[in-house]
Order: structure tokens, then sequence, then C-alpha cells
């Protein structure tokens, strides 16, 4: 058989393969969709009593925050890292974050 003849069919049945496998898959992705929307609809979620809270300090959204963490800490971080630059917020290196280190003199 010519080696042209012998790589078109090769070629065909890789094609096939491919195929084949590709509409398995499919039926298998089909197949655990159709299980797990079985599943869904007959079990309770387990994380629906769970809340998972909207600030750091542990407070949700509409809600009052916590005394100690108002006006008192927002004075005083916001002149930390400044020292006596005369601004509160540090200067950075080109904008990437990296505050600028200033000689005492």
């Amino acid at each position: 058989m010519h080696p042209e003849m012998i790589r078109a069919i090769a070629a065909q049945q890789v094609g096939d393969w491919q195929a084949v496998a590709q509409a398995r898959t499919r039926a298998k992705l089909a197949r655990q969709a159709r299980k797990a929307r079985r599943h869904v609809s007959s079990a309770p979620d387990q994380l629906d009593g769970v809340r998972v809270p909207d600030y750091i300090d542990g407070t949700f959204h509409g809600e009052a925050r916590h005394a100690e963490g108002t006006s008192a800490q927002a004075g005083s971080r916001s002149s930390a890292g400044t020292e006596g630059a005369g601004s509160a917020v540090p200067t950075t290196a080109g904008g990437r974050g990296a505050p600028v280190r200033r000689d005492a003199a």
C-alpha cells in the first residue's frame, strides 16, 4: 500500500477514536450532572446556617461596629508610618506600595 494511503487511513482512525472518546466523555458528564441534580434536591445544604462576616472584626454589613474599632484606633493608625513626613499617608517608591526611606537629616 502507498505511504500516503496509510497516512490517510491512520489519520481517519485517529479522528474516529477521538470522536468516540469525546462522545464517551460527554455522556459521562451528562450522567454525572443528572446524578448530582437528583442528590442536590433531596439533601439539605450543609452550609445553610453558616454566616461569613463582611468585615475583619467579625461584624456584618448593617450591624453596629464594636466600640474599640471605631474612632480611637482610627486616629492612631492614620499617623503610623509617617515618621515626621507631614502627611498621614506614607510616600511610596514609584507608586508600588513600598515606603520610601528618608534620612533623619
